[in-house]
């Protein structure tokens, strides 16, 4: 990124824009080299300029949720990095009836999910009960199909609203959403702006039962006092999961540097301070391959590795 590059983002963005911020600062591992340059935006307008002036100039661009379910190289990242906030931060009820007698749920790209699980909980509404303990935006739920205890994102998004490569912002239906475990296709170059939800009403004493029930069976099974990514590796075909194959191969509390296989849940590899992505690749390449060679099950990351 050059002078004139730096010049025009700081006379648009102002305080809105860091050069060479570490990404450990934003990331949920505290893991991560410098990017180029990480630019909040607060309305729609503010992006669709900027996705304009970075396509023409030819800058790389990705956009930061939470944090989480990300690992960032110790390198970095060349290109912008885009945060979305005020405006991409909203939840409301559409005020049209929904078809199915509950309500249809609007949320911004930046809300957390479990704050959009809590505005549901509150209001009566089921559907999001499995989110609660997510990490992460709603942009980054919807874009990973993020699912817990049997339910996921596609089971209740009716719509979202994209901002394509060309600058102009769509809606897609329901219909149109391509949905998979863990991932959800879209144009290339695609930003989720909002999503909207199809959620039932239901009775709030039964919901706030079931949520605890969730919260403290979360608790009791992943490891939250240390920094994490949230699962690492995708669940294979079948019945075994990836945490059950690392367990059965003997790699609990295996390390590399500052990184280690979490003694409480195996499918979760922990900073235990000062970790470097170098240490977390090192370990999930001894996890692949050790897992492989016992049972011949090649795990796929589901940690997304940028840099």
């Amino acid at each position: 990124m050059n002078k004139s590059d730096k010049k025009w983002l700081t006379a648009h963005f102002g305080s809105q824009v860091l050069f060479d911020e570490p990404m450990s600062r934003h990331t949920t591992f505290g893991i991560g080299g410098p990017a180029d340059a990480m630019i909040t935006v607060k309305t729609d307008r503010e992006i669709t300029g900027l996705i304009t002036w970075a396509n023409d100039g030819g800058h790389a661009l990705m956009i930061l949720g939470a944090g989480s379910n990300l690992l960032v190289r110790d390198g970095g990242i060349r290109g912008l990095v885009l945060k979305l906030a005020n405006g991409f931060e909203s939840i409301e009820q559409c005020p049209q009836a929904s078809p199915s007698g509950g309500a249809d749920v609007k949320a911004g790209a930046g809300v957390l999910v479990w704050q959009l699980g809590r505005y549901a909980l509150e209001h009566g509404l089921a559907g999001l009960n499995f989110a609660l303990g997510i990490p992460g935006t709603v942009g980054g739920a919807l874009r990973m199909n993020a699912g817990a205890w049997g339910a996921c994102m596609a089971d209740i998004t009716s719509s979202m609203s994209l901002l394509n490569r060309n600058g102009v912002i769509v809606t897609i239906g329901k219909e149109q959403l391509l949905f998979s475990y863990r991932g959800l296709e879209l144009e290339e170059g695609s930003i989720i702006l909002r999503g909207e939800f199809q959620l039932r009403r239901a009775d709030r004493k039964a919901l706030r039962r079931d949520a605890l029930q969730i919260q403290k069976k979360r608790k009791s099974l992943q490891p939250f006092s240390l920094p994490s990514a949230g699962s690492i590796f995708r669940n294979p075909p079948g019945e075994v999961s990836a945490g059950e194959l690392i367990d059965k191969a003997g790699l609990k509390g295996l390390c590399k540097g500052g990184a280690e296989v979490s003694t409480k849940h195996a499918n979760f590899i922990v900073n235990k301070g000062h970790a470097k992505a170098s240490d977390v690749l090192a370990l999930m390449g001894q996890i692949r391959e050790t897992v492989f060679d016992q049972f011949g099950v090649r795990l796929e990351p589901e940690v997304i590795i940028v840099g």
